[in-house]
């Protein structure tokens, strides 16, 4: 029964651990959704790793991956090549307030 559990338990882990979405999962969902946004441009992933910078990170069972494009940021994360979006942020570089 212990041996029946163990294998199984086992069998599951290997399979999340393969099917964790892999950096060029997320260049396409990315690309997707870049092409659903901005209709009349089209980016491929050679592109969006030129213009952007991008931090993949793979933990055992799932992974995150962020992308950033001038003051653009999006991240999502993985598991069990299910891709989500987790946020994205417009960042607004602050500019001092100058008076005279």
């Amino acid at each position: 029964m212990l041996r029946k559990l163990f294998l199984i338990l086992t069998s599951i882990l290997i399979i999340t651990v393969l099917l964790v979405p892999k950096e060029s999962d997320y260049f396409q969902r990315l690309e997707n959704d870049y092409g659903k946004i901005h209709y009349s441009v089209s980016l491929n992933k050679e592109m969006l790793k030129e213009v952007g910078e991008y931090e993949y990170r793979n933990q055992l069972i799932y992974s995150k991956f962020e992308y950033s494009f001038g003051s653009i940021s999006v991240s999502y994360y993985g598991f069990l090549n299910i891709i989500l979006f987790q946020k994205s942020k417009n960042r607004v570089p602050k500019s001092p307030n100058i008076t005279v």
